[in-house]
């Protein structure tokens, strides 16, 4: 019998928490159902869909098959993944599968043992003639767990140097949903010191804010998991920390020059009337158009003084501007360095009406230092694949001597169990991180562990030649399933106390098992 009637009383349990004093019969596992048939090799991973109505097995030969939980569970009513008639995706043995938590129709597979690199397909059991997506990853596919809301799923690749772990949704792209993989975040990885180097187990949490692993430094690590796109706001970000490069007009220069005689203040007041009539300044308007009439007139008189050869007087308007000096006998000399700059001036006037606004003002014959000439456009770099962002890390604590290899959340949200090689089993609150109680039931090490629908029972399993099944309120060993190898999975229905299991070992045909609650 695998129901342990005759287990003693512990003083350490609270006989409060036991089944009698909450009115409830003591529960009782009947023996396990073999299914046999279907499966060409062993089974390596078995999973319930999220409304119980159909069970999936992954095996060693490139192998998925589904049944329907309403008929007979044997080799007739399995249903291949693909159909008989496709060839497989997968390149090695199915080592892990996972059901959507809200879509009974949806199924995740992926396999290890191959040299040419793992694949990961999501099917659609409605059409089991090809799969929905396929990707290739660099490793083996250890371990695939699915986000609460179902648009999401993790899949943990043992690597060399660390473990990586990469993330899947269920992106729309006009208007169309289309499973790809995330490349603005990733976990894991040669690059990031996640504090272990093995990812054995990892799991999200029941709000999907967090996805917790345990490592074999026996720490617990969880990490905040965005569920938006990330790529915009780093790229927001390198928008702001990067500044725009400035750049500086030339113009004249603003140190004081040599002071200037009547005939060089009238040529400046002369081009600052003109600057103002182009910016269509009211009180410069009419002193624009006398300055452009005062411009025809000399380049008329220069173009004159060239063929005579002979200098002639500066020619003005007749209205003035307060100010105006007219050069006498004695400031000749001076009158000949007034004709050079002015006819400067009048050589920058041959420009177009519009001047550019960082030309220079023609105000002196020498500035007093050269104008900054404006920065060279930034060299344009080559379209780089930006890095993924790596989660960040929100808890991380070492609460075992060993190696952590199990990890399972209570469906009810109260209790995160743990397990690995000192076959201890830990469970935390999920609230407070803090350990509530430890079950010294194993005597090997765990290697899978898994709640039932309502949290009432857990089910531990491993190296061990049992699978325990523990009343998770009292603390009492519920049943003792026997196995003549180790544990490959565990999967509790999600709307009864049944329990599907596989494990390997030395069989002459590849089976798995189902057992019922009785009471």
């Amino acid at each position: 019998m695998v129901n342990e009637s005759d287990q003693p009383y512990r003083p350490d349990f609270f006989p409060i928490a036991q089944p009698a004093a909450r009115d409830l019969q003591r529960p009782t596992f009947s023996r396990s159902h073999d299914v046999r048939g279907g499966n060409v090799k062993h089974v390596r991973s078995v999973a319930w869909s999220c409304d119980g109505r159909r069970i999936a097995t992954g095996g060693e030969f490139k192998e998925i098959l589904f049944w329907d939980t309403k008929l007979n569970i044997d080799a007739r009513a399995s249903t291949s993944l693909p159909s008989s008639s496709k060839t497989t995706v997968h390149n090695g043995h199915v080592g892990s599968i996972a059901w959507s938590p809200v879509e009974p129709n949806i199924l995740v597979s992926g396999d290890k043992g191959s040299s040419a690199g793992g694949v990961i397909a999501v099917w659609d059991i409605t059409s089991p003639s090809s799969p929905l997506a396929t990707f290739k990853i660099p490793g083996d596919v250890l371990h695939i767990s699915f986000h609460p809301s179902g648009r999401h799923f993790a899949v943990v690749c043992p690597q060399r140097n660390r473990d990586e772990v990469f993330f899947y949704w269920l992106n729309t792209i006009d208007g169309v949903e289309k499973w790809e993989r995330r490349e603005d975040i990733a976990l894991g990885g040669a690059l990031m010191d996640i504090g272990a180097e093995e990812i054995n187990s990892l799991r999200f949490t029941n709000s999907g804010k967090l996805v917790c692993a345990v490592s074999n430094d026996g720490s617990i690590n969880a990490w905040i998991y965005p569920t938006q796109l990330q790529v915009q706001a780093q790229e927001e970000q390198q928008v702001e920390e990067v500044p725009e490069p400035r750049i500086i007009e030339s113009g004249p220069s603003t140190t004081p020059s040599t002071p200037k005689l009547s005939t060089e203040e009238e040529t400046a007041e002369a081009v600052k009337s003109r600057e103002g009539s182009r910016e269509g300044s009211s009180e410069n308007t009419r002193e624009g158009e006398k300055g452009a009439e005062d411009d025809v007139e000399m380049n008329e008189a220069e173009g004159e003084a060239k063929e005579e050869e002979e200098p002639k007087p500066l020619q003005n308007g007749e209205e003035g501007k307060e100010g105006d000096v007219k050069t006498s006998e004695d400031e000749k000399p001076l009158e000949d360095s007034g004709d050079v700059e002015m006819t400067e001036a009048s050589t920058s006037q041959t420009v177009p009406q519009d001047p550019p606004e960082n030309a220079p003002n023609a105000s002196s014959v020498a500035p007093s230092r050269q104008p900054t000439p404006p920065l060279p456009p930034p060299p344009t770099k080559p379209t780089e694949k930006k890095k993924a962002k790596q989660l960040q890390r929100f808890r991380h604590a070492v609460c075992h001597s060993a190696s952590l290899l199990g990890l399972a959340f209570d469906p009810q949200g109260r209790y995160l169990a743990v397990g690995g090689q000192d076959a201890l089993l830990s469970m935390f609150d999920t609230r407070d991180w803090i350990c509530e109680r430890t079950f010294d039931v194993c005597s090997a090490a765990i290697r899978h562990i898994a709640f039932s629908y309502d949290g009432e029972y857990i089910a531990l399993g491993g190296d061990d030649t049992y699978i325990a099944i523990v009343s998770v309120y009292s603390g009492t060993t519920v049943a003792k399933l026997p196995v003549h190898g180790m544990v490959s999975s565990l999967a509790w229905h999600p709307k009864l106390n049944w329990l599907a299991y596989s494990y390997s070992g030395k069989i002459a045909s590849p089976i798995w098992h189902i057992v019922h609650q009785e009471t």
